[in-house]
């Protein structure tokens, strides 16, 4: 084998090598973005299901419920996000880290105001 055909066989295995590698870290990225927008998306249908402002509460729910999706997304192994996208499991693992990533996102959310006083007891006049 001549030095010019080693040369172009070693840029041909670095060439082949350097695309495989590419095509999982691009996987990997797209099937993490896949996730957060589908469980942001189921999210957000649990949260107005029982609605009666439908409209107004996806546009309340969609920040808190993206927030939860990415946190959770970013620490869930690839295997959890197979089984929740092709098998639709929800399993321990991404419960307790919906657990701690709501937890995360919710807490410095406003509340919307409500007519009611809740737990307080209405002031009455004499």
């Amino acid at each position: 084998m001549s030095i010019k055909s080693s040369v172009v066989c070693l840029f041909l295995v670095g060439f082949l090598s350097s695309c495989s590698i590419n095509n999982v870290q691009q996987t990997t990225v797209s099937k993490k973005d896949q996730f957060e927008q589908t469980f942001a998306e189921q999210c957000v249908e649990k949260e107005v299901r029982n609605s009666i402002n439908k409209d107004n509460d996806r546009l309340r729910f969609a920040k808190p419920c993206s927030c939860i999706a990415k946190r959770i997304a970013n620490r869930l192994p690839e295997r959890e996000m197979d089984k929740f996208l092709l098998e639709h499991k929800i399993t321990h693992t991404l419960t307790m880290s919906f657990d701690k990533a709501a937890y995360f996102c919710v807490q410095n959310v406003t509340r919307p105001k409500t007519r009611y006083l809740v737990g307080k007891k209405p002031i009455v006049s004499k």
